[in-house]
């Protein structure tokens, strides 16, 4: 993390013309509101993988209203952050027990999803206001037998994240957390849970809300709010009786090949950059190799490519760089990942080496401040990605010749860099 909150920026917002920021300003708009789409749509479609019938049988008698309360803090990243108080967050979440006979169901034993409504005041309204989130949520259960009364549950969620209060060079400088209203928002925690009858639950446990908008604005250091909690359940027509049957279908587990290529777009400057409209696109490629391991997770690695249109506006007319400009404004990476199979989605994580990023040097020298060796090294060498992929045929039962859509985050380290809509193909 970086040690000073000063902006670096040395361009003047009238130097980009107003045409080409409402231009890029609406690409971008479109882009994300498909990004967020493949991020909420999983909990709206998962209910439709099961099978007709049963879904027409247990629609009603899975319903689930859970309220819940949780403290904690904003977690302090930069010197000079803001001082706040403990943070309140309420939330109102509505599901569904999966009970069906579908493949994933059986697999995951019978999880739980839904769609979480959060709201957090933030411990400073003058700073950092007010936070209003969907999120789409999975909650997986250690549970074996339908009346165990207390178990382990580890929840997740990646939805859409409101702000009222951003940064503002005028008015509200030093909230680096956020640089516009909407942002993508991640969650994750791990709670236990009582059952107190087959009408009322009861849960405790921890929770990490974290919010970004992936670079795509200015500044981007992200909202981070860690809390504890408890939540009351209610299921209105009763808990329903699940077989706790375990899936037996042989797993094909040889290598594939794969390809995906894929679009994004960042803005020029670093995290504690102001805005200044100016986005740039991000074109990848990647093949890889994967394999499943299990009936649950898909390992896979392989190499990308990436070209940075922002890198080459960078270098251009820099004496360090005299030719081949595009090839020292890309970035060759090896990598490796997993992916955490829910039905046809897929949770993405990869991790890689950098073996290749030129331009990095002069962009960590122009707008990343006072960052450490370590930090510098860190951001040149370590690639990271996280998302969700959607595949088109039932990946338990067409693991070859399928093609997936995807939405990913991509980052230098924990720096989040671009966000990227993905298409790929699995040979």
């Amino acid at each position: 993390m970086h040690k000073t909150a000063t902006p670096i920026y040395s361009l003047s917002k009238s130097s980009i013309p107003a045409k080409v920021n409402r231009h890029v300003s609406y690409r971008v708009k479109w882009f994300k509101a498909i990004f967020i789409f493949l991020l909420i749509c999983p909990v709206l479609l998962a209910n439709a993988q099961e099978k007709p019938a049963e879904k027409k049988h247990k629609k009603r008698k899975t319903f689930i209203i859970e309220a819940q309360y949780a403290a904690g803090k904003v977690m302090s990243v930069y010197g000079g952050f803001p001082k706040s108080t403990f943070v309140n967050i309420v939330e109102v979440h509505l599901g569904y027990q999966t009970a069906g006979e579908s493949q994933w169901n059986k697999i995951f034993n019978y999880p739980r999803l839904g769609m979480s409504f959060i709201y957090q005041n933030l411990g400073n309204n003058a700073v950092f206001g007010q936070q209003f989130s969907i999120v789409p949520t999975v909650y997986f259960s250690t549970a074996r037998k339908e009346n165990a009364k207390v178990y382990a549950e580890f929840r997740y969620g990646l939805g859409l994240a409101c702000f009222n209060k951003i940064y503002n060079d005028s008015t509200n400088r030093t909230n680096y957390m956020v640089g516009e209203h909407f942002t993508w928002q991640f969650t994750i925690g791990a709670n236990l849970h009582y059952n107190i009858s087959p009408y009322l639950s009861l849960q405790v446990g921890g929770m990490w809300y974290h919010a970004s908008d992936s670079h795509t604005a200015l500044p981007n250091v992200g909202m981070n709010t860690f809390g504890g909690f408890a939540a009351l359940s209610i299921y209105p027509f009763g808990r329903v009786a699940r077989s706790h049957v375990y899936d037996t279908m042989a797993v094909e587990n040889r290598w594939h090949a794969n390809f995906r290529f894929g679009s994004g777009y960042q803005a020029k400057g670093g995290p504690f950059g102001p805005e200044f409209g100016h986005k740039y696109a991000v074109y990848t490629g990647a093949v890889y190799a994967s394999k499943r391991v299990g009936k649950v997770f898909l390992l896979k690695a392989g190499a990308i490519y990436r070209y940075y249109p922002m890198y080459l506006s960078i270098i251009q007319g820099d004496p360090s760089y005299t030719s081949n400009l595009k090839l020292n404004s890309s970035a060759f990476i090896i990598f490796g990942g997993t992916e955490f199979l829910l039905g046809h989605f897929a949770i993405n994580v990869e991790a890689g080496i950098d073996i290749y990023k030129p331009a990095y040097k002069t962009y960590a020298k122009d707008y990343l401040g006072k960052a450490t060796k370590f930090n510098y090294y860190l951001g040149r060498y370590l690639a990271t990605r996280f998302g969700v992929h959607y595949y088109i045929l039932d990946p338990y039962t067409h693991m070859r010749n399928n093609v997936f859509v995807g939405a990913n985050v991509s980052a230098n380290s924990g720096e989040a860099e671009f966000l990227e809509l993905n298409v790929g193909y699995v040979f």
